[in-house]
């Protein structure tokens, strides 16, 4: 891949994790029809040439058909390590199962961590188990 590394300052970092948030929220809640995004993770949410964050890659995602309805029962699907447990268990994708990927993006941002490695080898690691 072509992609640069850089170190983002913490205030660039909080400005990311606010427009991912806003771009959540606008699909839970704003848009004419109410989408449950199904694939939150860091390399869904694109940084233009300001470094503004925009959630996109919507071919997981899944629309709320029902206006009261609390949950899309369907296949599980994502990246493991930003899936919700609950999600996985259930078959029931809720706005909750996005919140639970959003915080692993968070993790990521605080701590310059990728949410999992080598699962299954010595060397593991799993990011939401690392933070208490």
């Amino acid at each position: 891949t072509n992609s640069k590394r850089i170190t983002l300052s913490w205030v660039r970092r909080l400005k990311i994790a606010i427009d991912a948030a806003k771009g959540l929220y606008y699909l839970h809640n704003k848009s004419e029809e109410r989408i449950i995004y199904r694939d939150v993770k860091s390399s869904n949410t694109l940084l233009d040439g300001d470094l503004n964050a925009k959630v996109y890659e919507f071919s997981l995602s899944k629309q709320v058909l029902q206006a009261d309805a609390s949950h899309v029962t369907t296949m599980v699907k994502g990246n493991a390590g930003y899936l919700d447990l609950e999600y996985y268990s259930t078959q029931q994708l809720t706005e909750k199962s996005n919140i639970y990927s959003y915080r692993v993006v968070l993790l990521e941002l605080i701590c310059g961590r990728v949410p999992l490695r080598g699962i299954g080898s010595a060397d593991s690691f799993n990011l939401v188990l690392w933070v208490p």
